[in-house]
């Protein structure tokens, strides 16, 4: 279903909505509706289920917060057919379930359910919301929660509401709607049967909702949700055709060296105007490299830097959230430092740049990732760098046909590069574990980058080894199976990046540990050894079999050759003992004739006597 031109006024919708709900979303300073609002509200609200793609930032939230507190207020205020009204649930029921893929996602549901909660009038029954998500509390304190408090709705991820609901206190019979946020995401591989089961609980007259800006790659799974002739409402870019990014939002991409990334990377963070910047990097490990190295050698005092990402703990991640959202932007920039953690439905106001150090590994992200700017009509702009040396310049086009539109832009000079790598290599010196983490990220970032789905753009066989290492500051390339496709000729001897440094003596700052470190040393290196005996063996073992052939052909060879030199010298010493026994067969006939001889002279000189 594709929107239609018109009022988009709050009293043109069509659909009664609750007298108090249409004064809370006014009140919050929402005046007019969003295309897929008017669109999705009165469908969802109705006896319809729907499957909403919208662009990122047009108000798919509050499309479906509001059907869901709508069919809430008609089950607890509403008069039915005899004239009673049901009022709350009983103990153990609820009546709306709203699935996430990320915990950062369903705390900023739950906080769009409160900004409109809060303007019900106190004389009727209270609406109440309940967060269940992993790591702040278990599931006993959460099913205890639930009793006590008896929420109506539940916002979750999908693990922790699977383990909540196979309790025998709750019941799921008085479902009335599901909704699943971000559901290309909830239908991959990653979530698909814990949402397939939790649906299955749920009563099939239930209306369902299924929410994302890039729905479409979520295939035939949406039909897994148990939806009964649902609605397809899409929502696209009023200026671009088929452009799947909202026309507020300019995607840009630069062309850069990969060794030059975090240089070129503080250059824009220092020069460009903004007030929040999102920063997506690969890996978790990467992010916690990053923060460390940015903590001790970005001196800018106008830069604030958080950290995010699937490590840390349900509260940190919030709590780190919630300090960046709530961040004075007047008192300096605030940069989000980040991974796929934060890609999807965070909607954090005065973001209005998005830096990407890589492309993400599945591309429906990309898009989620520059969303997370340019939202509401505000104006955004996301980057990303790409290696021209390594044809990653055919991701522009593969992005163009997925309907998101790129311009390219110049990267920026960084004549502050040697310099922070001759601090960078310091830094490193100070403390081996730094060294060691560095290893661990660049490790992380090749395994990341063998993962892209468009593998033909990102080939393996010609990725900048060499230029990444010096990005993650590495001093030594680890020994690696990828280290095959570095050019010999380019490749540094024994692996050093630049002046070489004794390992017995790099030391690690904390004390303990350097301790253990001094006491293992001879152990280690003995281990090394062994490890090095055993991936040499493993070497052998799992050589080719056309290797081995090769092997077993050169051994016949030998082996043949061997054997002719062995019948020569046999045949060689079968002549000479010929020739002895032929030796020792006069030499014998010397001595009998001798022996004759003598005996006839003897007789001769008996006979005389």
């Amino acid at each position: 279903m594709n929107t239609k031109k018109g009022s988009l006024a709050w009293d043109n919708l069509k659909y009664d909505l609750q007298p108090w709900i249409k004064d809370g979303i006014t009140s919050l300073g929402f005046p007019t509706m969003t295309p897929v609002q008017a669109s999705t509200i009165p469908l969802l609200s109705g006896n319809k289920d729907v499957v909403v793609e919208a662009v990122t930032g047009s108000g798919k939230t509050l499309a479906f917060a509001i059907p869901v507190l709508q069919k809430v207020s008609e089950y607890m205020y509403n008069q039915d057919e005899d004239g009673e009204i049901n009022g709350p649930p009983k103990k153990g029921h609820m009546l709306s379930i709203i699935l996430s893929p990320t915990r950062e996602l369903a705390s900023q549901i739950q906080s769009v359910f409160k900004s409109v909660i809060d303007f019900l009038p106190e004389d009727k029954a209270p609406i109440k919301t309940q967060l269940l998500i992993g790591s702040i509390s278990n599931v006993r304190e959460d099913l205890a929660h639930f009793l006590e408090k008896r929420p109506q709705i539940l916002i979750a991820t999908p693990g922790r509401l699977l383990d909540f609901l196979s309790s025998q206190y709750v019941k799921t019979s008085l479902v009335e709607i599901a909704i699943l946020d971000e559901a290309d995401k909830l239908l991959d591989i990653s979530f698909k049967n814990d949402v397939v089961t939790i649906l299955k609980k749920l009563p099939k007259q239930r209306r369902t909702g299924l929410f994302s800006a890039t729905i479409s790659s979520a295939g035939d799974a949406i039909f897994n949700t148990g939806m009964n002739n649902p609605v397809k409402v899409s929502v696209k870019s009023k200026n671009i055709s088929n452009n799947a990014a909202p026309s507020s939002l300019l995607i840009s991409y630069m062309f850069t060296n990969p060794e030059l990334k975090i240089s070129i990377l503080l250059k824009l963070l220092s020069d460009y105007q903004y007030k929040k910047c999102i920063v997506y990097f690969p890996t978790c490990t990467s992010v916690k490299y990053f923060y460390s190295v940015f903590a001790k050698l970005v001196d800018d005092e106008n830069l604030n830097f958080f950290s995010l990402h699937g490590q840390l703990a349900s509260k940190p991640r919030l709590k780190t959230l919630q300090n960046f959202t709530e961040g004075d932007a007047t008192t300096g920039k605030f940069i989000l430092m980040t991974t796929d953690v934060a890609a999807r439905g965070i909607d954090i106001p005065d973001v209005d740049l998005v830096i990407q150090i890589d492309p993400p590994t599945d591309p429906d992200v990309f898009l989620h990732r520059c969303g997370r700017t340019g939202r509401a009509n505000k104006v955004g702009q996301a980057i990303v760098m790409l290696d021209a040396n390594n044809k990653e310049e055919n991701y522009v086009d593969f992005m163009e046909v997925k309907g998101v539109a790129m311009k390219e832009m110049d990267a920026p000079k960084t004549p502050q590069h040697e310099a922070f790598q001759s601090r960078f290599r310091k830094f490193q010196l100070h403390d081996r574990a730094r060294h060691e983490l560095a290893v661990k990220s660049y490790v992380g970032f090749v395994r990341y980058y063998s993962k892209h789905l468009a593998h033909s753009i990102f080939r393996m066989q010609s990725m900048d080894y060499l230029g990444i290492a010096k990005m993650y500051g590495l001093m030594r390339l680890p020994k690696m199976p990828e280290s095959k496709y570095i050019n010999n000729d380019l490749m540094p001897e024994d692996g050093w990046l630049g002046e070489p440094i004794d390992m017995d003596n790099y030391k690690y700052a904390n004390e303990e540990k350097e301790n253990s470190r001094i006491e293992n040393l001879e152990a280690t290196k003995l281990a090394m050894i062994n490890e090095a005996k055993k991936r040499k063996e493993l070497k052998v073992k799992n050589e080719a079999w056309s290797s081995k052939t090769e092997k077993r052909e050169t051994k016949g060879e030998r082996r043949e050759k061997m054997k002719r030199k062995r019948e020569a010298i046999e045949k060689k010493i079968m002549e000479e003992d010929s020739e002895e026994e032929d030796n020792m067969v006069d030499w014998k006939d010397i001595v009998k004739s001798n022996k004759k001889q003598k005996n006839s002279t003897g007789i001769l000189a008996f006979e005389g006597l």
